[in-house]
């Protein structure tokens, strides 16, 4: 009797080290789940930060087929959370993980990175060209984030205005727009103004403001189809949303989670590409059943008009980056 005895007791010690062992790896599992703190430039509601929310559905479902439970980004919200022109530096100090925002907001950091609205090839073509590679150098030593990459939406900019034009002459035009787009716009004679976008409705409506710089098509949005009068045709510039991850938090990250991050990365590039070409041309077909004129300028007009537009901000970032910016142009350039 003694030996059944001890090999039952045995048997139930092994279930029990058994189960011991699975709910102590299962808790384990749990709470080595890495969590992403995440915050957007504008709010959730608008056409860019929908790109987001794409990429972060992404992320989801790549998670939950390869690695379930391990990896969880969380929205924490927009300006409202951290004003849009501090967020860069928020995630310098590691106050958030991840941001989605554009380039024009942290050139005083980085001015090279101002390159990438000069781009003329898609975000995927950026990175098989060493482009992400060499931005994250600067990125890391002097933002101490990583640089996941540019999810380009394929929207160009467009001039909005409320006064026709007929050549690429702004004398006397007050303009809405980003530090981005100053230089080109005195060179051209208008008068730069930096409003927050929550502010330009009320600036057309009083008259503050001739007009305004902003990617084609975005304006509903923000409700300024309803003070827009005219919309040149001629496009200049890349509308550039980038998502920034704080280095410290992106090495703590197992690599195979990265490499995801990455893979997910890509694939809302190319449905940001996709979904802003076409979302362009519905909203320019009820701009104008709406009664927004679109002005045509002559072709030297046109030209001259996106000329400088171009010279004027490669001149910016070759002098603020005199190593750097002669290099991105070379690599960003068709």
């Amino acid at each position: 009797m003694f030996k059944p005895v001890r090999l039952k007791q045995w048997i139930i010690l092994c279930v029990a080290v058994l189960f011991v062992f699975l709910f102590t790896g299962v808790g384990e599992a749990a709470s080595k789940t890495i969590k992403l703190r995440a915050v957007t430039a504008w709010p959730k509601t608008v056409f860019e930060v929908q790109n987001f929310m794409k990429f972060l559905d992404i992320v989801r479902q790549n998670v939950a087929k390869q690695y379930p439970g391990e990896l969880e980004i969380q929205y924490t919200g927009g300006p409202e959370v951290i004003p849009n022109r501090e967020q860069v530096e928020a995630l310098r100090n590691g106050l958030v993980d991840m941001v989605f925002t554009t380039d024009g907001y942290y050139t005083s950091a980085l001015p090279e990175v101002n390159a990438l609205s000069l781009t003329q090839i898609k975000p995927w073509e950026e990175r098989a060209r060493g482009v992400n590679d060499f931005l994250n150098k600067g990125h890391e030593t002097k933002l101490n984030s990583f640089y996941l990459g540019r999810m380009g939406s394929g929207i160009p900019f467009v001039l909005y205005l409320n006064k026709p034009i007929t050549s690429a002459d702004l004398s006397g035009l007050k303009i809405r727009c980003s530090p981005t787009h100053i230089n080109f716009l005195k060179k051209l004679g208008a008068q730069p103004l930096v409003i927050p976008p929550p502010d330009v409705y009320t600036a057309l409506e009083r008259g503050l403001a001739d007009g305004f710089i902003w990617p084609a098509g975005l304006i509903r949005d923000w409700g300024w189809q309803e003070v827009t009068k005219y919309i040149v045709t001629t496009n200049f510039y890349m509308a550039v949303n980038v998502v920034l991850v704080n280095k410290d938090k992106w090495d703590t990250i197992p690599g195979h989670l990265q490499t995801l991050l990455v893979k997910s990365q890509v694939q809302a590039e190319h449905y940001a590409v996709e979904r802003g070409i076409n979302h362009v041309e519905k909203e320019f077909a009820a701009f104008r059943k709406q009664g927004i004129k679109f002005i045509d300028l002559p072709a030297f007009e046109a030209e001259k008009f996106k000329t400088t537009a171009y010279e004027q901000l490669w001149k910016v970032v070759v002098k603020k980056a005199p190593e750097n910016g002669p290099k991105l142009k070379a690599m960003v350039s068709k």
